[in-house]
């Protein structure tokens, strides 16, 4: 049993390194998950450790520590995931009723409210306390499952709404939040030795991960079609007053190490540019479509690493 919760552990803490490592700009709300699974699972450690009631008492509350304010970085998350805007007061209100919560489920061994009695047992070499629920433990049912809901809602709502980014991004969230739904309930009514929450919260860390990554890359394709569709409408800008002649565009190929990058239909594009010729002077001295010049054009910028005409011309001069 020890060696499972200190598994889970480990892959708590591998995963939150990950994160770190994957994640430069460090979403708060994905980071304060991932720290809240890895002292959950700790707290679990523990509590399998110990050897004294009030050693497993500590390793529960600190697992409760973890399992309460999991939620509130899950639904936070979502709701930044999905684009919906709320209010901040909201946050100190759920945050504040999360302090609550944990107090009540930390009560055990010292108050009856939580666990009328607890105990603790050795099965397999691991620690577990056996627990008699008291009458505020059905509070704790009302908490996740207000959260649950809420997550539940507000997913439904985004896809209506048109909010969620892709489809696939739908499903990893549904999967997150059902999954533990599905796990929860079946701790419930199935007599169980191990806590499998804590192997729930390591696949949730691995899906999250997988949808972070995703984002990453639906964000870097908007960028780079935010940065054509800047060039495209530069393009028309594109016709230059400045003419250079065959010996400033001769020191200019030479001098300029990016032309390199160039191909040679690009590059004999870019000479006629430098010459001052129209767009569609150049189509019909090459013998090419003004779409086919827009497009080489458009290459041209990008490998040159310049926005439109004036950045251009800027950069030409200071060569010559």
């Amino acid at each position: 049993m020890s060696i499972f919760y200190g598994v889970t552990c480990l892959l708590s803490l591998i995963l939150l390194i990950a994160y770190f490592f994957v994640d430069k700009k460090q979403n708060k709300w994905i980071m304060c998950l991932f720290i809240s699974v890895l002292i959950c699972n700790a707290g679990y450690f523990m509590l399998s450790l110990s050897r004294s009631l009030t050693l497993a008492l500590i390793g529960n509350a600190i697992a409760y520590l973890g399992n309460v304010f999991l939620p509130f970085f899950m639904l936070m998350l979502i709701l930044g995931v999905c684009n919906i805007k709320h209010r901040k007061v909201l946050n100190y209100i759920l945050f504040g009723i999360g302090i609550v919560m944990l107090f009540i489920a930390t009560t055990g061994g010292y108050l009856p409210i939580y666990y009328k009695e607890v105990s603790l047992e050795i099965i397999e070499g691991g620690a577990r306390l056996v627990k008699e629920y008291g009458i505020l433990h059905k509070l704790y049912f009302v908490y996740l499952f207000g959260y649950m809901a809420s997550m539940i809602t507000i997913i439904i709502y985004a896809i209506i709404k048109k909010k969620v980014v892709s489809k696939m991004q739908a499903i990893f969230l549904s999967v997150i939040v059902f999954g533990n739904i599905f796990v929860w309930l079946i701790e419930q009514f199935v007599e169980h030795q191990f806590e499998f929450l804590c192997l729930s919260y390591i696949i949730n860390e691995i899906l999250l991960l997988l949808l972070y990554g995703i984002l990453r890359e639906y964000e870097k394709r908007i960028n780079v079609n935010k940065q054509k569709e800047t060039i495209s409408a530069d393009l028309s800008l594109i016709d230059f007053d400045d003419k250079f002649n065959e010996e400033q565009i001769a020191i200019i190929f030479e001098e300029w190490e990016k032309i390199n990058n160039l191909t040679k239909r690009e590059k004999e594009v870019l000479k006629h540019m430098l010459l001052g010729e129209k767009r569609k002077d150049i189509a019909i001295n090459l013998y090419i479509s003004d779409s086919t010049v827009k497009n080489i054009i458009t290459n041209i910028l990008s490998k040159l690493e310049v926005g439109n005409r004036e950045e251009l011309c800027k950069t030409v001069k200071k060569i010559v």
